[in-house]
């Protein structure tokens, strides 16, 4: 957008009988399609997959461009439960936002570092961006007004209502845990959604390169704190939520947990321990 609003100022269109926001509308579309057209040229395959993260604050502006870029794409949200997001996103930024944390002493400086045993791993500031940022994208997509049980998930292949029926989307939800379960299946339901070929042997092909060991150079469960693909498993949060931890996050989006189904209740806070007690070895 800041782009297209930018060169708009130095481009000539009025020569081409357009005023500026037309220009700016336009040059978007043709723009956005370049970039899968450019692509789609230089390789043997029929469909652009492109994984958005969306940031902070713009959940619903990336799915109103989607619509309105490209009106004829699918949509697939992936969901995964919000307590591993928070824990995994305040791994990753613990270099741009924790260095003056007692997590950073912990896992960056082991050996000269001041904290030894580290009693809380988050802090209430980290913990609430991410836990609104995931709160935040949830809804904007498909999976915001019925619980996603596993076998639920393996059969969505249309929105829920919701925001997601302003735009007409075709989309379907897939469950991060499924795919940790079961990639080669999580692969083929995504495959047939896409509308091309679901063969079994493409799907454990696909999920053969993309296993955690291969991505990483180690096994799953072995952690390396700062590195994109951290440790590659499910539930991971469990080992750093502290009783505070949970009862704020229960406080922001406890009603979404269970709603996708990954509490059964709203008391699922109140059994974990006051403190972690984590220590080096």
């Amino acid at each position: 957008d800041s782009y297209a609003e930018a060169f708009s100022v130095h481009y000539f269109h009025s020569f081409l009988s357009l005023d500026r926001n037309a220009f700016v509308e336009q040059f978007q579309q043709s723009f956005a399609q370049f970039v899968v057209d450019f692509a789609l040229q230089r390789c043997d395959k029929s469909v652009v997959v492109d994984k958005v993260t969306p940031y902070a604050g713009t959940a619903a502006l990336v799915l109103e461009k989607i619509s309105r870029l490209f009106p004829n794409s699918k949509v697939i949200e992936l969901v995964r439960d919000g307590r591993d997001v928070v824990t995994s996103g305040t791994f990753d930024w613990m270099l741009k936002d924790g260095r003056e944390t007692d997590r950073y002493e912990f896992f960056m400086n082991p050996k000269r570092g001041n904290v030894k045993i580290l009693d809380r791993f988050f802090d209430d500031v980290v913990l609430r961006k991410w836990t609104q940022h995931w709160l935040e994208v949830s809804p904007s997509f498909t999976a915001q007004n019925q619980p996603i049980t596993s076998k639920e998930s393996a059969n969505s292949t249309t929105s829920t209502s919701g925001e997601t029926s302003d735009y007409d989307l075709s989309s379907m939800v897939i469950r991060y845990e499924d795919m940790q379960t079961d990639m080669p299946a999580a692969l083929s339901r995504v495959f047939e959604f896409l509308e091309v070929s679901s063969d079994k042997r493409l799907s454990a092909n696909c999920a053969a390169e993309t296993k955690f060991e291969k991505m990483a150079g180690r096994p799953a469960g072995q952690a390396n704190p700062t590195a994109k693909a951290r440790k590659g498993i499910v539930g991971d949060w469990q080992n750093y939520f502290t009783r505070r931890d949970g009862q704020l996050f229960d406080d922001l989006a406890g009603q979404k947990l269970v709603e996708l189904g990954y509490a059964g209740d709203r008391q699922w806070w109140t059994r974990l321990p006051e403190k972690l007690g984590l220590t080096y070895g």
